[in-house]
């Protein structure tokens, strides 16, 4: 609604985030679908086949929805099969990732790897796995989401992906100047990069 109204008043913006069908203006934004998907198929690689997925998987979190809308396009690619009980709501914090993987872990669901849609739901994730006996990766591979400083000092080491919000911020400066320079501009959706450490089992093989 903020957006429409700007876009309505005329005014010079880009918007970083999230990027939503039919959305006004420009924007500069991270191809979260096609991350969390080149992420998923990382995983199938490795030979993981019941992946679970921590994180909230609708309209009201847009980044984490079409994060699951890439695991998703993953698994099917992978011709497996997409086990609703192994989607976990959870929001980003690491208690969140924790009480999710508990969750996981008492309904005594088999999974043999988590995608956990931020790194602090993967961080807690860990935490609750090896709390309970299970290995990181050798008995479940883990991957997060956005390569905050913490996710290379985890036990193991994390893997995830990178969003260059450097570049991000450059862009979004470059494109506001030439809005009111009245110069055109470009949307930009923003490739991620896989961060490759020890949580996933890579380093195994």
């Amino acid at each position: 609604e903020k957006i429409a109204h700007l876009d309505r008043m005329g005014a010079h913006f880009i918007t970083w985030g999230p990027v939503l069908a039919k959305q006004p203006g420009h924007f500069i934004g991270c191809d979260n679908l096609n991350s969390a998907y080149l992420s998923i198929k990382h995983l199938t690689d490795l030979g993981h086949k019941k992946i679970a997925f921590l994180g909230i998987a609708s309209e009201h979190r847009p980044e984490f929805n079409q994060r699951y809308q890439g695991y998703v396009k993953a698994l099917l690619e992978a011709g497996l099969i997409v086990n609703p009980k192994l989607q976990i709501d959870a929001d980003t914090s690491e208690e969140m990732g924790y009480e999710a993987t508990i969750e996981l872990l008492k309904g005594k669901l088999q999974f043999d790897a988590i995608f956990g849609a931020s790194d602090l739901i993967a961080i807690g994730a860990i935490k609750a796995l090896q709390e309970h006996g299970k290995r990181v990766p050798e008995d479940v591979a883990v991957v997060g989401f956005d390569n905050i400083p913490t996710a290379s000092y985890t036990n193991p080491p994390l893997t995830t992906v990178q969003q260059d919000t450097k570049l991000a911020g450059e862009l979004l400066v470059d494109n506001i100047l030439k809005l009111i320079r009245g110069e055109d501009v470009s949307s930009i959706l923003m490739p991620a990069k896989l961060i490759i450490r020890d949580s996933c089992g890579a380093n195994l093989r």
